[in-house]
């Protein structure tokens, strides 16, 4: 008798593709710091530890740069944080190297910021906001951080040197997917009373995570306010209006500041360092991202027709409900037939979309008319 005979009833489980894709969560803060005094047993050596309280703080120690950092972001909101500890030198070659770090393949041992790329193996969260303050305007910083980065579709947020204007544009243009922010910020440290100066990397990454939770990651943080810094340590002119005010020239050349406004501290600047706007790739690698993860339970099923429209309706799906809530302003999902009839007995399928993506208002421009029709009722 046939090894499949059934006299009786039967049920198949079969996958639900109707299942909404997940959108991935786009505040993640990856930071690399220092601390030599930090609880050991709360913030270990070179392993990503997801800080999700500004009451860890208390462990992060005094020294280094750990607490301070923390104590920035936490100042603008609530965030998300991993956290790589690396260890403190005198000397500046041995520093940046704990801070740039390295991957031993044979031991699997990640160190500096190279660790992030382990973050969501160990604390099952991907940094989507790279920082390294007081080290990232430092000499080969800065581009292993981009290059951490792009592995990771994250955004690094990188340090001037604040050297001048001429220095800084000539910094700026090393760089491709980068924010690059030139302005120190003075802020009242509550551990001393005293008025200090440090980078603004860490306040930044913190004002961006607000503006996400407030308004969303597909809008722009800059013409948001900048709590609890009492400053910038650099003048910065900015009138409004003005093409050569040195906000504006920075802006020009892509460098991301922070201006005063009317007695509040705005960020200002929208734009990578490639030009690109910054809401724009983020929107690009969320969305990309969330479409890979909810496909990986999909893969080495056998490419029939239900399967190819199925993956298809899905991401069609995704793209309507984040067209419906404004975060793109159109997208579709399609198969390439003559694409695909070419990769059979490849073991490969394609999918193809497009994203549309809404302007950002950079530049208002009011036209200003003098009449002199309305004298003209005077006399009727």
């Amino acid at each position: 008798m046939a090894a499949d005979y059934l006299h009786g009833v039967e049920q198949y489980f079969l996958d639900n593709l109707e299942r909404p894709i997940e959108v991935l969560a786009a505040s993640t803060i990856g930071l690399v710091a220092t601390g030599d005094d930090a609880d050991p047993l709360v913030f270990p050596l070179n392993v990503p530890v997801l800080c999700n309280s500004d009451k860890l703080i208390a462990k992060a120690g005094t020294t280094g740069t750990l607490r301070n950092a923390l104590k920035d972001i936490y100042r603008q909101t609530g965030a998300v944080v991993v956290v790589v500890r690396v260890a403190s030198d005198d000397e500046e070659a041995p520093q940046l190297a704990s801070v740039v770090g390295n991957v031993d393949n044979e031991t699997g041992q990640y160190t500096g910021l190279k660790a992030l790329l382990a973050a969501e193996s160990v604390v099952g969260v991907r940094p989507r906001l790279i920082i390294a303050p007081e080290f990232s305007h430092l000499v080969g910083i800065g581009a292993e951080m981009e290059a951490v980065a792009k592995k990771l579709n994250a955004i690094p947020i990188i340090d001037g040197t604040q050297s001048g204007y001429s220095a800084v544009i000539a910094e700026c243009a090393l760089y491709k997917e980068v924010l690059f922010v030139n302005c120190g910020v003075k802020l009242l440290d509550d551990d001393t009373g005293q008025v200090v100066t440090r980078k603004a990397s860490a306040t930044v990454a913190g004002h961006i995570v607000r503006v996400d939770n407030e308004e969303g990651y597909w809008h722009s943080p800059s013409s948001r306010k900048i709590f609890g810094i009492l400053g910038t340590d650099e003048v910065i002119d900015h009138a409004i209006g003005s093409t050569t005010s040195k906000a504006n020239l920075y802006n020009s050349k892509n460098v991301t500041t922070i201006v005063n406004q009317q007695g509040g501290w705005y960020l200002y600047g929208n734009r990578l360092a490639n030009k690109v706007m910054l809401p724009h790739q983020r929107v690009r690698y969320i969305v990309g991202d969330s479409i890979l993860y909810a496909h990986q339970e999909l893969l080495d099923r056998n490419i029939t027709k239900s399967y190819v429209d199925g993956v298809k309706n899905r991401v069609n799906k995704l793209l309507r409900r984040l067209m419906s809530r404004e975060v793109i302003s159109g997208g579709e999902c399609w198969v390439d037939k003559e694409l695909n009839v070419a990769a059979i007995g490849t073991a490969q399928v394609y999918w193809d979309y497009d994203l549309g993506f809404y302007d950002v208002a950079e530049r208002m421009t009011f036209r200003q008319h003098v009449t002199t029709r309305y004298n003209e009722a005077i006399f009727e």
